[in-house]
């Protein structure tokens, strides 16, 4: 079979690093992200914030306003928990294929045993809650969203950490 024929294996869906989370296409992707640069924690907590999120060329922010999505549809409808925390887990797998689709010396060292799909899921876990807290609390100054917004403050510093490859900070439990 010549190298150029359109068979099942030499098939590749044009545009695989920017498809949207619910494409086949970037799931089933075997293209290499042109060049590896993971959002710092503002471009993140901004994807989580936005109803729809489409940044050419990030699909990392699409991923990570659709965990935000889920988290915030499992507030909604604690119903469907099984079947959401199954999506957030495919897309937590699609992330970590993204990234491991990236050359090894673009990589950040991981500093923990989390990958950094599940550390973007815990950040929206983290956002949703408090942003829910802030909305919902009798008063602002509540300890619960100060301690909410304290949690993501700790997991947008994580994150920074693991993507610059920077030693962690011990914090006290």
């Amino acid at each position: 079979m010549d190298s150029q024929s359109p068979g099942p294996g030499n098939r590749r869906p044009a545009n695989t690093a920017t498809a949207a989370p619910n494409s086949t296409a970037a799931r089933n992707s075997r293209a290499r992200p042109a060049a590896l640069r993971l959002p710092d924690q503002r471009e993140l907590v901004a994807a989580f914030t936005a109803a729809e999120y489409e940044p050419a060329g990030q699909p990392l922010l699409v991923w990570a306003n659709a965990l935000a999505h889920l988290h915030r549809s499992r507030h909604g409808d604690p119903l469907s928990t099984a079947g959401i925390d199954c999506r957030r887990a495919e897309v937590v797998e699609l992330i970590d294929r993204w990234i491991g689709a990236a050359a090894t010396a673009a990589r950040p060292h991981r500093l923990r045993a989390d990958s950094l799909g599940t550390t973007i899921d815990r950040m929206a876990a983290a956002h949703v809650h408090a942003n829910h807290l802030l909305h919902h609390c009798e008063r602002v100054s509540d300890d619960r969203v100060h301690a909410a917004w304290y949690r993501l403050a700790l997991l947008a510093d994580e994150w920074t950490d693991l993507v610059t490859g920077a030693e962690p900070v011990r914090r006290r439990s």
